[in-house]
């Protein structure tokens, strides 16, 4: 019997050894982008080009926010602490997208992270509907319901700025930067992560196959902003921690960690 059509598991503990860690660092690795990502949309709530813009980042930041608690709140069962995933952990505990590491400093850059990145969760997510692990059945379908406007945002914006020669130059430069990274972040095919699930029936596709899905899905706004979808070359692996999901050993910056911490407004709490 293939893995897809074994029986599901009910609970964490059901989930065989050799499976559950990978699968926690996969929830980790989803709640920790979807907290940041949503830190970076609310960045943008006063400052986006349009009113309209800045109310869509807000409902965005609170949905992605919310997709994070749900997702901290399945880890109990895998033993972490919630409350010491979202308060206590430093900088390179994150697993995080080294995309998100930093404020993005303009409106396509953020757009970047709008169309790709945002995009890259989704697809995760939707690799997860039909999971061995069933208690994601019922969130994950919920959590992808409030993400459909998310992708019509990026896609209405890509067009709109894609009209003018200027604005095509800076959706060419901030959708090329980001173009690798989103393509890595679903793991080398060798991973620790992503071929194990795979393999496992927790997700329905290996690595390559969800960044087919996802170059498919992104495809035509890349080709508005002049970015081949190939990526040109390559995808190199030197620095890539397949356990983080990104490259390199940083994580989020001082600033971007105290905020995501909430290490002011916590510490009003304490005597």
């Amino acid at each position: 019997m293939s893995p897809a059509k074994a029986a599901g598991w009910k609970a964490a503990m059901e989930v065989p050894e050799d499976v559950r860690p990978s699968l926690g660092k996969l929830l980790l690795s989803l709640a920790d982008n979807k907290r940041l990502l949503g830190m970076r949309y609310s960045e943008w709530i006063l400052g986006a080009p349009t009113l309209e813009a800045g109310i869509a980042c807000s409902a965005m930041a609170q949905d992605e926010w919310g997709h994070g608690r749900i997702l901290y709140a399945m880890l109990k069962d895998f033993g972490y602490d919630p409350g010491s995933l979202e308060h206590e952990r430093e900088a390179g505990e994150y697993l995080n997208s080294e995309l998100l590491d930093v404020a993005p400093d303009d409106w396509p850059t953020l757009l970047a992270l709008n169309a790709l990145f945002d995009t890259a969760l989704t697809i995760q997510c939707e690799a997860l509907i039909e999971s061995r692990f069933t208690p994601l059945h019922y969130k994950i379908r919920k959590l992808l319901d409030e993400e459909r406007f998310h992708f019509e945002h990026a896609r209405g914006w890509t067009s709109r700025l894609a009209q003018t020669e200027s604005g095509r130059g800076a959706l060419e430069a901030a959708f090329a930067a980001a173009l690798d990274p989103c393509l890595r972040w679903f793991g080398s095919v060798g991973g620790e992560i992503g071929s194990a699930l795979a393999a496992a029936g927790v997700v329905d596709g290996g690595p390559d196959r969800l960044r087919e899905r996802w170059l498919e899905r992104v495809g035509p706004l890349l080709q508005q902003a002049g970015v081949s979808g190939s990526g040109g070359a390559p995808l190199e692996w030197v620095d890539w921690d397949d356990g983080r999901r990104r490259a390199g050993a940083g994580g989020p910056d001082p600033e971007t960690l105290a905020r995501v911490r909430g290490d002011k407004n916590r510490a009003m709490l304490m005597d």
